[in-house]
């Protein structure tokens, strides 16, 4: 009798030890997986609202300095390292909302969605529906815009791509 009772406690105390560390991990996971789409999320949200008003400002004057340190502070903390920041403000940043000032249009995100590649690295697919509208019109229409964002262990970002061109290059001949 003793020996069932023995191996009863046993088994309880396993099971419950073993659906502790499930729910902790699943609890981490989750948490990770928050922090790198808050991280993501800011940067698109950043990149693909606008042009502000600083912005706008800020290409009108004459200096390039300007928009540096403009991209820099909305920017660099969101990046892995001086590569994936500079990839990012060359490739995208500021650069996205040239052909939207140049033609009069404003940008806005409605929705994002998220999700986690099946890859041993960090990986995000994301689709943003992207609302752009013409300055004095009372119309807008909505353009999904696609991309990905590779993360390390601290939720920095250390690649992004957003398939945006085709669409930027076409606002010209709307």
């Amino acid at each position: 009798m003793k020996k069932q009772t023995y191996r009863f406690f046993v088994t309880v105390l396993f099971a419950s030890l073993l659906l502790l560390l499930v729910g902790c991990t699943e609890k981490t996971e989750t948490k990770t997986q928050d922090e790198n789409i808050q991280t993501i999320e800011a940067v698109l949200q950043k990149a693909l609202n606008g042009p502000s008003d600083e912005m706008i400002k800020i290409s009108e004057s004459e200096g390039l300095e300007d928009l540096v340190k403009y991209d820099e502070k909305l920017y660099k903390d969101y990046f892995a390292n001086e590569t994936s920041y500079l990839h990012f403000v060359n490739n995208y940043s500021s650069t996205l909302m040239m052909e939207p000032m140049r033609n009069n249009y404003k940008l806005k995100v409605k929705n994002i969605e998220y999700e986690k590649s099946e890859s041993k690295e960090i990986i995000y697919d994301f689709t943003v529906e992207l609302q752009y509208q013409k300055e004095d019109s009372e119309s807008s229409e909505v353009e999904m815009v696609t991309g990905e964002a590779n993360m390390d262990e601290g939720h920095k970002i250390e690649g992004m791509v957003i398939r945006i061109s085709d669409f930027l290059g076409s606002l010209h001949k709307k």
